[in-house]
């Protein structure tokens, strides 16, 4: 029997057969994997992005919707805080249901088409999310219903803090499932990238199978398969990803077959990578956000005027912001690592709420109000402060959140309210007081007068004036009258503090006015031994001052640095300007003031001399006051004072 010998024609036949199968295995190959990694893009953008965009637009209404309450229950007056309320309650639960039915209908949506268990418990779980979220929102309606129409501080300050415990319950929440989205989006995509790589491989070998079978072929029948080298080169070319390339012309029908599918492969894999990279953009376009939203919180921290300083369960200091290291802890890299309690401010809290670890284990925030603290440049200041542990989504404590704000000039502005009007009332006790006592004073001046006249015709028995008793009646009315001038200037001083004018304001120059004090007091000074010194700047702003008043308070205080120096001593005047003040300054090398003494010496009727009417420092502060300005001393016992005036260089007129 003779050998079989198959035709070039069945050659060619079995090779095209083979070839058309092997391609053929890539169609389906290629078209189940399109399938897959299809599916995968489907379920990424219908599913997973459009659940994370949903939860970023459900987690800024909730804020909204906090901020606005937080912003009622913090307003006094009862109509306004009703009207914030109801604005709120009315616009964002509307928003925030809303979208909470859009999240469960994108999880309806996809539920049935998953058949992996995983994936349905996702959206299952996403379902249950919303349902809890939908809960707490009604719970949170029925808490701002109750709050309506409450005026009871009591009883708000208790809703308040419902509302904070219905607050973390739904960041905690909303944070969950936000995590689950993006865990779930992360393993989509990875499955996604997974399927392509699979893909890649399987048409890759696919190809070099076909290539094996098409240089088998072109051994066998190189002149008949020489149109289709082409072919070849074409899915070499798109197996580079050159999707550039034109699939070559060919004769036959079943050449002209196997270019269309190899366009059509060329055509389904450009697209489907065109989609994988879109998917991808979209995905680093929302990790760009996400990112650019974190930092966008962490400006608004930094830009804080209130100071925040973080620590760790160890409670070493991990993070502050800007006004933390200019006011209190210096360079950030000197701070960051530090225990808490081994800078001056950790120690000066420890003193006041105890050992920070507690903290830790209490829960809780701890606030205090005016505490102070110690700063930057060594001095101190006072700072509401709140202490709170800093939690994770599980309520596990990770550290310490310390937020201090600064309210030294908001209680120095409280005192010196406080001091005015307690000014203000002495001032009218003043005036009553000084009208009592004018009238009797004047009838004593006149009887003296008058008992002055009549002295002349005083006589002795023997009918002749009597020389001594004319005398000593006299000396006597002459007594009457200085002390009735005492008491007449004692209710002028009373009256010039209790009823001081309003400043009539003219721009003066600083410098020309301690000249002016320091020539009218320069001989009085002489005369007590005390030597004058003038400190002055001559390239000063003007100031906006009645140079009257103002020249009364230089006097008096030169007055009372003349009296602290009875052996003599030195004297100075000076004036000189720093950031946006000009500081006037009286020192004296005299006694000095007992410490116990500094708070009370600008107090009405307040005098340590004998003699002294109490109301000289008191009609300075006054006057200074008036100015828009403040009068501080410095002083030590045997070492001297320094009285100091600070008027704004550019200050508005009164009110």
């Amino acid at each position: 029997m003779p050998p079989f010998r198959s035709t070039l024609a069945t050659k060619v036949f079995l090779a095209f057969a083979v070839l058309l199968t092997a391609f053929a295995l890539l169609g389906f190959f290629g078209a189940k994997q399109l399938g897959d990694v299809g599916e995968d893009l489907r379920r990424i953008t219908e599913g997973h992005l459009s659940l994370a965009r949903l939860a970023g637009q459900l987690e800024t209404s909730q804020q909204n919707l906090f901020r606005d309450l937080r912003r009622g229950l913090d307003e006094r007056d009862p109509k306004s805080r009703e009207l914030i309320l109801r604005i709120a309650a009315a616009y964002f639960p509307e928003v925030i249901r809303s979208r909470l039915d859009e999240v469960r209908s994108v999880a309806e949506r996809r539920l049935p088409k998953e058949k992996e268990a995983t994936r349905a418990a996702f959206y299952r779980g996403v379902i249950e999310a919303v349902g809890r979220l939908r809960v707490e929102h009604e719970e949170l309606e029925r808490q701002i219903e109750r709050v309506l129409g409450q005026s009871d501080e009591l009883a708000i300050t208790g809703a308040r803090g419902e509302l904070d415990g219905i607050e973390r319950r739904l960041r905690a929440e909303l944070f969950s499932l936000g995590e689950q989205i993006h865990q779930e989006t992360d393993h989509a995509a990875l499955r996604a990238d997974a399927d392509e790589k699979q893909a890649t491989l399987r048409l890759a070998g696919l190809t070099a199978f076909a290539l094996i079978v098409i240089v088998f072929s072109t051994a066998l029948v190189s002149r008949e398969l020489a149109r289709i080298r082409p072919l070849v080169e074409f899915a070499r070319a798109v197996s580079r990803g050159d999707y550039a390339q034109k699939v070559p012309s060919v004769g036959s029908d079943e050449l002209s077959a196997l270019a269309l599918e190899l366009e059509s492969m060329s055509r389904g894999r450009q697209e489907r990578e065109q989609e994988l990279d879109r998917q991808r953009d979209e995905l680093e376009r929302a990790y760009h956000r996400v990112a650019e939203l974190k930092r966008y919180h962490e400006s608004i921290v930094e830009s804080l005027r209130a100071a925040v300083i973080v620590t760790d369960r160890d409670r070493r200091v991990t993070s502050l912001n800007r006004a933390a290291e200019m006011r209190l802890l210096g360079q950030r890299d000197q701070a960051l690592g530090k225990l808490l309690e081994e800078l001056p401010l950790g120690r000066a809290l420890a003193l006041q709420v105890g050992p920070l670890a507690e903290r830790l284990t209490r829960g809780g925030a701890l606030s205090l109000s005016a505490a102070p603290i110690p700063i930057r440049d060594g001095s101190e200041a006072l700072a509401d402060v709140t202490i709170a542990p800093l939690e994770d989504a599980n309520g596990a404590v990770l550290g310490l959140v310390v937020a201090l704000e600064d309210v030294t000039e908001a209680v120095r502005t409280k005192e010196a309210l406080i001091r005015s009007e307690r000014l203000a009332a002495i001032g009218r006790m003043s005036a009553h007081v000084t009208h009592e006592i004018r009238n009797p004073l004047s009838s004593i001046g006149l009887n003296a007068e008058l008992l002055d006249d009549l002295i002349g015709d005083l006589v002795s028995k023997d009918g002749k004036p009597s020389a001594s008793a004319e005398e000593e009646a006299r000396a006597i009315c002459r007594v009457i009258g200085r002390e009735t001038d005492r008491l007449t200037d004692i209710t002028d001083a009373y009256l010039k503090f209790a009823r001081l004018p309003r400043p009539q304001l003219m721009s003066w120059q600083p410098a020309e006015l301690l000249r002016e004090v320091a020539t009218f007091v320069r001989r009085d000074l002489d005369a007590n031994r005390i030597k004058l010194e003038l400190e002055i700047s001559e390239s000063m702003s003007e100031l906006e001052l009645d140079v009257d008043q103002m020249r009364q308070a230089m006097l008096n205080l030169v007055k009372n640095a003349k009296e602290s120096m009875p052996e003599g001593g030195t004297l100075r005047l000076a004036a000189r300007e720093s950031e946006g003040e000009t500081q006037l300054e009286v020192t004296d090398s005299g006694v000095g003031i007992e410490a116990s003494d500094l708070d009370r010496i600008f107090d009405p009727f307040y005098s340590s001399k004998p003699t002294g009417t109490g109301l000289g420092l008191a009609l300075c502060q006054q006057i200074v006051s008036e100015h828009g300005g403040r009068l501080e001393v410095r002083s030590l016992r045997g070492q001297g004072s320094t009285f100091v005036i600070r008027i704004p260089t550019h200050r508005p007129g009164p009110s």
